[in-house]
């Protein structure tokens, strides 16, 4: 015969079989919990892993190639240096002569960065690439210039990510590591901007503008090297030539220079300074420091012809017949030791 249960035995029963679940959730839960967390790659509160950032000892090899060939070149008396973390405390530094390589103390407040600065200011041999030194060594970034040493002089500067290294291992001293830097040889000794073509036309007397071009390019560089321009002008030093801009015969005015096989520069607005009786196409954050010139190389595949080769545009209209505009090109050039430089060369645009 089966055994009845009131209602108060039911609610009884109910009340054991929910603490019991209760109990087993809570104990369970702790452990279910950490599983998942687990899963997930979630650390429990407090029980953190702290950050692992290498210290001690460390050399780094800092190697130059020509950015022409990749060659291993040997640099002199540029000075190398490397900065701790606060950016005023010297880790280490070489003045670089083929062979070089730097050695110091990583301490915990580096949190594996490190910063590198390169000062050309003995040299005149080469100029620093800082983008192609930045793609030749993965934990190296290309930062802004930097007078870091308060010498006057503008560095070339890098941050240096360490963070890869991992503890020193048994029979281990040090950590070692490699810089790749690229350089550019400096050839500015007898550049001359020689001229290609004076374009003329029978349609510059007419009403309707027409687009002429000018071109030149800077003899004297040998393949392989180049130099770096620090200002690029248009200037019109024959007299009544200016009316020409200001009376709207010449409009349109642009200037582009070939820097390599790959790329152009190209200004389309200069700026025309009446008082000056120029136009100031392009000019270098500091003219003085040759770490923000344009780089201009004799690269492979280029003729002489095509070495720092400038084209000068204008639309023109309304000359008198016969009339000739006479602009002259300027360039400054600036060799790595920061000495500069200047050529001219006048052209023409002719109504025939």
């Amino acid at each position: 015969m089966a055994k009845k249960y009131g209602t108060t035995g039911i609610i009884g029963m109910a009340i054991v079989v929910t603490l019991i679940v209760l109990l087993t959730a809570n104990i369970a839960y702790p452990y279910l919990e950490a599983g998942i967390k687990s899963l997930l790659g979630i650390t429990p509160p407090g029980e953190e892993v702290a950050e692992f950032y290498y210290t001690g000892n460390l050399k780094v090899n800092l190697v130059m190639y020509d950015v022409y060939d990749d060659s291993i070149v040997t640099p002199t008396d540029i000075v190398s240096k490397i900065w701790h973390a606060d950016e005023s405390t010297v880790f280490g530094t070489v003045t670089m002569d083929g062979i070089d390589s730097i050695t110091g103390q990583v301490v915990e407040a580096d949190k594996a960065i490190l910063y590198l600065s390169v000062d050309h200011a003995a040299t005149i041999i080469y100029y620093m690439i800082d983008s192609k030194s930045e793609i030749a060594t993965a934990s190296l970034t290309a930062l802004d210039p930097k007078d870091i040493d308060d010498d006057g002089t503008f560095e070339h500067y890098f941050k240096l990510d360490i963070t890869p290294l991992t503890p020193l291992e048994a029979g281990e001293t040090q950590k070692e590591i490699t810089v790749n830097l690229y350089a550019l040889h400096a050839d500015v000794t007898g550049l001359d901007i020689t001229s290609i073509i004076n374009p003329s036309s029978a349609d510059l007397s007419g009403a309707s503008y027409i687009d002429l071009y000018a071109e030149a390019y800077v003899a004297g560089v040998t393949q392989g090297d180049g130099f770096k321009l620090a200002r690029v002008e248009l200037t019109i030093p024959n007299t009544a030539n200016e009316t020409y801009y200001e009376d709207g015969k010449v409009k349109g005015v642009w200037v582009s220079i070939v820097g390599d096989q790959d790329t152009t520069y190209k200004w389309t607005t200069p700026a025309w300074q009446p008082g000056q009786d120029r136009f100031l196409v392009w000019e270098a954050t500091d003219v003085t420091q040759e770490i923000y010139g344009k780089d201009v190389l004799y690269s492979r595949g280029m003729g002489t012809t095509d070495v720092g080769k400038i084209k000068v545009h204008i639309k023109g209209a309304n000359f008198a017949p016969g009339a000739v505009w006479y602009p002259t090109i300027k360039l400054t050039w600036i060799n790595p030791a920061g000495t500069i430089s200047t050529d001219t060369l006048a052209i023409s645009f002719t109504d025939t």
